[in-house]
Parts: C-alpha cells; sequence; structure tokens
C-alpha cells in the first residue's frame, strides 16, 4: 500500500489523482478513494482534509457500510468557484458559464461574420460582457476561461495559433485577449476541447484508447491513448481532417489538394451535392446542411448518393485513423456530425470494415457524441480544470471562491 509521500511534486500527483476521481465518479468514500488511487487510507484522509478545508469538495451525505460506521461521501463543490467554456467556431462563437461541476449556468451565442483576428478577440470580449451583464458574476468567482479553436495551437513560450483558412499565421491569440478578459486564459485547438469532454463526461467515458472527431466547417479529431490526451511534438497532433485521400483532389482551405477535409467538411459536401445535381454551391452552409438532410429524409435520390459518398470518404478516413492508432471507441461530433450523425454512421460502417485492418477493428465501436453542441465549450472549461488539477499555477483561496494565478 502507498505511503503517504511529503515530495511536494508526488504529492500534487496524489491531489490531482483524487480530484480527477472525484470529477469523474463522485460521490464516493475516503475507502473507495484510496481503493482506486492505491494511496493509503492516512494518505487519503490527509488530502481530502485539505481539500475540505479550500471549500474544493464538500461531504454529500453517507451511505451505509458492512459492520461499521457509515461512510462519508464526498463530491466536487458546486459553489466553489465557476469557470467559462467558449467555442470560437467559423460559423458561430458560444460562450458558456458553468459551475464547478460543470453544469451550465447560462450561455451566449452570437454569429461569426469574418475570421480575422481582431474581430475575434472584439468578438469573444463582447460574449463576455454579456455574460457578464446577464449573470452578474464577479471575475474573481471564475478560475478560468477556456477556449477552443481551429487551426493548431502552438504552446511554445509564446501561445499562438494558425488557422491556414483563416490566414491566421502564429497569431498572438493569448496576448490579444488580455486586455478584455479579467481571468486566466486557456486556449486550445477545438477537437482536442471536445475530446476532453467526451472522454470526462460523455460517450468517450471509460475508453483508454479514444478518437473522437469532430465534422463541422472544417475537419478535426483529437486522440486519447491510454487515458491520456496525445499532443505530439508541437500540439499540432489530430489534424485528421488534412490527411490526403486523393492525389490531386479537390483544393482544401489549408492550400493542399485531396484532403480529408475537402470531401466530409460542410462545404466539401455542399460542393458534392451541387456537383450531382448541376446547381450553385450555397454559402450559407448551416441552411444548406439541413436543406441536404432534409431532401434525405424526402427520398431525393440525389441527396442519397451524396451522403452515400460522403459515408465512403469518411469510412476510408476512420479506417486510416483506426489502422494507425487502434482505438476502442470512436466518436463522432461537431455540429455538422450531429446533424447527420444517424444517417452517416449507418452508412459509414461498411465502408469501415471495407477499407480497415481486421485487427483495428477488434472490439472497435463507433457511437455518436453526447453532449451535441456544447462539447466544445464544456471542453474548453476542462482545459482550466486539467490546469488546476495538475496545480500548474497557484491557487489563491478566496473564501469559497477561487481562481488561478496568471503568473
Amino acid at each position: 500500500m502507498q505511503q503517504p509521500n511529503r515530495s511536494p511534486n508526488l504529492r500534487q500527483r496524489n491531489r490531482e489523482a483524487i480530484l480527477r476521481y472525484l470529477f469523474l465518479h463522485a460521490p464516493c468514500s475516503r475507502l473507495e478513494l484510496s481503493q482506486v488511487t492505491g494511496l493509503s487510507p492516512g494518505a487519503v484522509t490527509n488530502i481530502v482534509a485539505e481539500l475540505l478545508d479550500e471549500r474544493v469538495i464538500y461531504e454529500q451525505g453517507s451511505i451505509e457500510s458492512e459492520g461499521g460506521r457509515p461512510r462519508v461521501l464526498l463530491a466536487p463543490n458546486p459553489t466553489f468557484c465557476m469557470l467559462v467554456g467558449v467555442d470560437l467556431g467559423e460559423t458561430h462563437l458560444q460562450m458558456e458559464l458553468f459551475d464547478f461541476t460543470l453544469r451550465c449556468l447560462h450561455q451566449v451565442r452570437l454569429p461569426v461574420k469574418e475570421s480575422h483576428p481582431d474581430t475575434d478577440v472584439q468578438l469573444i470580449a463582447r460574449a463576455w460582457r454579456e455574460l457578464v451583464q446577464a449573470t452578474g458574476i464577479d471575475s474573481e468567482q471564475v478560475l478560468g476561461i477556456g477556449i477552443g479553436v481551429p487551426g493548431v495551437v502552438e504552446h511554445d513560450g509564446d501561445i499562438a495559433v494558425a488557422a491556414p483558412h483563416w490566414h491566421w499565421e502564429s497569431v498572438q491569440l493569448y496576448r490579444l485577449l488580455q486586455a478584455y478578459l479579467p481571468a486566466p486564459i486557456y486556449i486550445d485547438n477545438g477537437a482536442k476541447a471536445m475530446t476532453l469532454a467526451e472522454s470526462w463526461f460523455g460517450a468517450g467515458r471509460n475508453a483508454r484508447h479514444l478518437a473522437v472527431i469532430l465534422i463541422g466547417t472544417g475537419v478535426g479529431a483529437g486522440i486519447i491513448t491510454h487515458g491520456e490526451l496525445y499532443r505530439g511534438a508541437t500540439n499540432s497532433a489530430g489534424e485528421w481532417g488534412h490527411t490526403k485521400l486523393l492525389p490531386g483532389g479537390r483544393q482544401c482551405r489549408c492550400g493542399s489538394h485531396g484532403c480529408l477535409e475537402a470531401y466530409v467538411g460542410a462545404p466539401g459536401i455542399l460542393r458534392t451535392w451541387a456537383e450531382m445535381t448541376g446547381a450553385a454551391v450555397t454559402n450559407d452552409q448551416v441552411a444548406g446542411l439541413y436543406a441536404l438532410h432534409e431532401a434525405w429524409r424526402s427520398g431525393d435520390i440525389s441527396a442519397q448518393r451524396v451522403l452515400d459518398t460522403t459515408a465512403q470518404y469518411l469510412g476510408l478516413g476512420l479506417a486510416n485513423l483506426a489502422n494507425l492508432f487502434n482505438p476502442e471507441r470512436i466518436v463522432l461530433g461537431g455540429w455538422v456530425g450531429s446533424l447527420l450523425g444517424e444517417t452517416l454512421l449507418n452508412a459509414v460502417r461498411p465502408y469501415l470494415t471495407q477499407y480497415a485492418l481486421p485487427p483495428s477493428l477488434r472490439n472497435l465501436d463507433i457511437c455518436l457524441g453526447q453532449l451535441g453542441q456544447e462539447a466544445v465549450c464544456t471542453g474548453a472549461a476542462c482545459l482550466v480544470l486539467e490546469r488546476f488539477f495538475q496545480g500548474h499555477k497557484r491557487f489563491q483561496k478566496r473564501g469559497i471562491s477561487g481562481r488561478l494565478d496568471n503568473e
């Protein structure tokens, strides 16, 4: 049995293990925490006492035990602080306020009309002002603000965003936002944020090897391996939408040709529909995809052909992903994935079987995400929790509310 560890780093890891388990499995007892973490009862008692004193967790009733006193149940304290999650997408901006247990308290949703760093920063600032006005929150109550964005987010000293389809090259988004957001800011790719959310609270729960697919205007993926988010050498892992399907194929927004995104992202699907019908390609992605879905539901032959063609491309892309990473579960999400998910899910399975190696399919489950339009916002808030669990920033106790230091 592991004994209490007085090394600051190891003590922080023990604290992190307890907090993570409580967030994912609460309510639970001290005995359960000891059993699942491998920590001694004494180590658990000491860390739990610290967390109770800080009001990070609280005692939530008790259960009877065999032959002994009732066991006190522990859970995260919803009123300890608040978190904010932001989904900066290509068609909309969504900002959500959460309590400490990731229960959504309020939502602000604004259209994105153009994607320029200054414009997007002002849009995020406007959403923050509307959130404050609607809820009356004080920034001292906010642990942090997580933001999910398209493109590659480099964490090399400065936090820079590279989004070729927006013509962003190493945009210092973190620095731009500091003047407008009065709480610690955490920025990462939207697909990675969604992956955290689905793996913690959604369709990916309890999966040690997981791929979460985001299909919207763009296409991305997040990979969980051995229970941890895989980031790669420069945090650019997951750009699955830019794997190549056809040499010399359609031009992608990234500037290359034949990318998966050019065929299964919203503009690509609508282009396929236009090519099959001879109609003009609509610029209104949301209206266009809803119209395609309705046409498919009404039995339109061209719509059925479009979705089958899309399923074939998607199945090929998923087969490559399955062969490369061998996940036990693939979760399909994003606004296009949510809209067309059930249709695509049934259509994609034969192609996945056709293109993937049999060992890659063994015990592989593919399903739809459970968090819908809130997945990226929830995941962005998880970015904040992830840092809090790891103790990367100094915690300052402020009554029943708290925040992380910006240093």
